[in-house]
Order: structure tokens, then sequence, then C-alpha cells
């Protein structure tokens, strides 16, 4: 009967009778076989991206190493089958190839079936152990160095045994030093000497409780909670302390409602594309409880102060019916008025000296003070100063005085006092013509002579006549009865005559 081998390393087991005087050259080859398969260190070299790592039965073949040092210089990843697939293996695998200049280094991939594979890392010292499953067999790392090792695996759960697991300062995410969750490191916590920081590449970050009514705390009572990012909360939101918001604050959804007080008593709501509505009569107050803007009526706005309301704007308008002012309006500025004006009160004007009244300049009414020939006293009379009117200033219809004049006629006429007249002219006894200034030329005239007595000698007592009227002149004769014969009457000079002319 022929000799059979291992099934793991292939050592020949010679069969009873078999190789007589060569027994001991193959039992020689044996131990060098078993002496590889435990304590062996052999140097695979690879190139490309593949190589078979075989173990053949009677022979020191590359396969029966029990450490594989991996060299060679690759330009890519490169993957070792081990063979045949039935044979169960355990290897300490080294990577020590190098960089070919591409993109390097590159990692080795070692595999045995169809199943899983172990990759060991450039650089990289890993026990990894083959199954011998045939076509399915797997590949994996059986690593015992938990310090070297750079992906050491569990095989259950990993219990501290009431000791401590700490990690150093990371300088930022998915460094040294960092907890990683998920299939591509998507969550990693850690602290950079400063800051701690809980990172998460793609999906929701989530923070929840299992059930509904157990609490979630962040931040301690002292401490200050910042978050640097957007924040939805699909679900209620209850604050017990100060909110403080360092940008924009929006209340997303149409007909919003910020409620204030423990009651909710006050609340402003959103109109949706109109504006905030203010609930019932509450108040928006400035200062104090005497600065509000309230409705305290149904249609009705009040602004209330209890010193001044001042609206600044280069134009205010009021569309309004009816404006009712209770109290004073003080106007510092133009006011333009293209309504009428009803006073119920005084017009006040700001220089309330007396005798001053408001005249049209062409632009606006100004105030000024009267003057000239007529003045207004402050309780309404009129009064016009002496020789201001003359007859050219009257309407022909009105009869007005054109002249007058007080004349001394005794021996020789002279005029005393007048208003419009320029000389006198005595004609002879008891005959005297008067310049008139105005024209009296006017057939409807009228001339009024009055004589007066000086002396007590009655000489005065008499008649008088208007001899002849012309352009500019009146001329006056004044007769006397004789002293022989009172029927008789002859030109004689009174004492006084006052003569005035009327015009209409």
């Amino acid at each position: 009967m022929a000799s059979t081998y291992t099934i793991n390393s292939g050592v020949e087991k010679i069969t009873n009778g078999e190789q007589a005087g060569t027994w001991g050259t193959t039992t020689n080859n044996n131990l060098d076989i078993i002496d590889r398969a435990i304590n062996g260190v052999g140097a695979v070299p690879l190139s490309g991206t593949t190589h078979d790592l075989t173990t053949t039965d009677g022979t020191l073949s590359e396969g029966g190493y029990k450490v594989l040092v991996f060299t060679g210089a690759l330009g890519a990843n490169n993957t070792v089958t081990i063979g045949p697939n039935d044979q169960a293996k355990l290897y300490l695998a080294v990577n020590s190839t190098t960089d070919s200049g591409s993109s390097g280094p590159y990692n080795v991939i070692v595999s045995q079936g169809t199943g899983a594979n172990a990759t060991i890392l450039n650089g990289e010292k890993s026990w990894i152990y083959a199954d011998g499953g045939g076509s399915d067999a797997i590949v994996a790392k059986v690593s015992t160095d938990i310090l070297n090792d750079t992906s050491p695996q569990l095989g259950g759960n990993l219990d501290t045994n009431g000791k401590l697991i700490k990690f150093g300062d990371a300088a930022e995410a998915g460094t040294d030093d960092t907890l990683e969750f998920g299939a591509s490191d998507d969550m990693q916590l850690y602290h950079d000497a400063t800051n701690s920081y809980i990172t998460n590449k793609t999906g929701a970050l989530k923070i929840a409780t299992e059930t509904s009514g157990i609490a979630v705390t962040i931040g301690h009572t002292t401490s200050e909670t910042t978050i640097a990012d957007n924040v939805t909360v699909t679900g209620n939101s209850s604050v017990g302390g100060n909110a403080s918001v360092g940008d924009n604050l929006s209340l997303a959804s149409d007909g919003a409602i910020l409620n204030f007080g423990v009651n909710s008593d006050v609340n402003i709501t959103h109109v949706h594309d109109t504006g905030l509505l203010i609930n019932d009569a509450r108040e928006l107050r400035f200062r104090d409880a005497d600065l509000k803007i309230l409705s305290s009526a149904d249609g009705q706005l009040d602004i209330d102060a209890d010193t001044e309301l001042e609206l600044t704007a280069p134009t205010v308008q009021l569309n309004v019916t009816t404006a009712d002012l209770n109290g004073n309006l003080d106007v510092s500025g133009t006011s333009t008025l293209t309504g009428n004006v009803t006073l119920g009160g005084q017009l006040i004007m700001p220089d309330v000296t007396s005798t001053k009244i408001l005249v049209a300049d062409g632009t606006s009414y100004q105030e000024v003070a009267v003057s000239g020939d007529i003045t207004i006293a402050n309780t309404g009379a009129v009064t016009i100063a002496a020789n201001a009117v003359e007859v050219s200033m009257l309407a022909s219809t009105i009869g007005v005085v054109g002249m007058w004049s007080k004349v001394a006629v005794r021996d020789t006429a002279a005029i005393t006092d007048s208003l419009n007249t320029s000389g006198i002219t005595d004609n002879s006894v008891g005959d005297f013509t008067i310049a008139i200034n105005a024209n009296l030329g006017d057939a409807n005239y009228g001339v009024n002579v009055t004589t007066g007595d000086d002396d007590g000698t009655n000489r005065n007592v008499g008649e008088v006549t208007v001899r002849s009227q012309a352009a500019g002149t009146v001329q006056i004769q004044h007769f006397q009865a004789t002293p022989s014969e009172s029927s008789q009457r002859g030109s004689a000079d009174c004492d006084i005559a006052y003569v005035s002319c009327f015009d209409n």
C-alpha cells in the first residue's frame, strides 16, 4: 500500500512494510515539513495583482511556512490564493511590499474560496486563519496583539471588567484616538484637547429614547449649550429658562401663534400674507403703562403717550373723514389746507401785538402792522388821519367835503385855517374869491357859508351868497342892511366867514 499524507501540511505517512532501506530519507523530509509548518519564516515574492500560495504533499512548498513575509514592488493590491482550498491553515502574515511608483503602498488580500477574505495592510503583521472549506472557504484575521493590530475584531461582547477605555486627544475626526461607528465610519466621537465632538457624515444624528416620557437632558444646570447649525423640532418644545437666539427666529407655519404668560393670556398670531394680530384689547407698551398702542374697542386704535407723540417723516398723510383734535396743535413748519377751515375759537397769530392784521401778499397771508393814514385800535375802532381823504379818492355819487376855509373878512379877507385851498382874493367890500386845490368843476356841487361875529357889533347879521363857481375857485359875497334903510342892503365885510364846498 502506498504512503498517505497529513491533511494540512502534507506530511508523508509511510505504510507498514513500505520504503525498506529508504525510510529514513522520507522521515527527515517529513521533519523538515513539520519544522517549516511550526516555525518556518518564508519570503513570498509578489508581482502583478495575483499569486498562488500552494502546499504540495510531501514537499517543502511555499505554502508550508508558518510566517509568510510578502515582498515585492506592487502597483496595485495583490490577491494571494491559498491552495488547495480544503487545507486548514494558520499563518502569521506580514505585508512588507513596497510601492512600484504608482499610488501605493498597497494591501495584500489573502483568499482561499468564495468566502470572506483577509486584508493585510501595507506594513501590517496579522495572524490569519483559512478554514479549508473547499470552494466556499474563508480567510479571517486572528489577532492577539490588540496594541499593534491595526484592525482587531471581537468575537463577542467586550467587557471592561470595571476598567476604563481611554482615548488620547485627536487632531481631528478620523485620526488616532477617535471612536468611529458605521460601515463607512459615518459617525465619530473624539476629543481634541479643548473640545469634545460627535460628528456625523450622512443621514441624521438622532438623540432619542425608546419610549415617550423619558427625558433627554443636554447640558448642566450651569452650563451653556451651543448649536451651530439648523435645529428642527417636529414636536413641542418647552424652554424652562431664558432662550437666546443669535440670528433669525422663524415661525414657519401659516397662522403660527406666539404665546406669552403662564396662561397664554397674551398672544401674537401670524395672519397669512397680511401681518401680525395681537389678541383682544392687549397693549403694546413702551417704557411704562403710559406709552402704549392698543385697541380699546372694535374699530378703534389708540396710541397713548403721557407727554408727547412725535411723528417724523417728510410727509404724514391722514386719510380720515373727521380728525378730532382735543388739545393744542403746534405746527412749526408750513401747513397746506386745500379745503375749508372752520374756527370754533380764536385765531391767534405768533405776534399778538395790538393793531396787527393778516394781509395777502400774492403767495400767503402775512401778519403786518397797520400804518399810514388809517389806524385800527385793538377794540376795532378805525381812525382816518386828518387831511387824508381827498375828493379824488371818493366815488362821484357820494357827497364829500371838497374844501373848507375859515376866513377873517373884516377890512381885508384872509384865510386863517383851511383844507384844500391855495389862496384868497379880496375883490371889494364883502366880496372875495377862494382858490380850491380840488377841481369842483362838476355841475353837482354845493357851497355852504356861515358868518360869525367876533366883536359884538352884529356885523355878521346879513346875507351871504355864492356869486360864481369856476374851475378851481368859488366866489363869495356878503350883504348887510344899511343903518338908515333896513330894506336896503349893501356890500359889507363880515367879521368871520366859514366856507365849505361839497362835491358828489
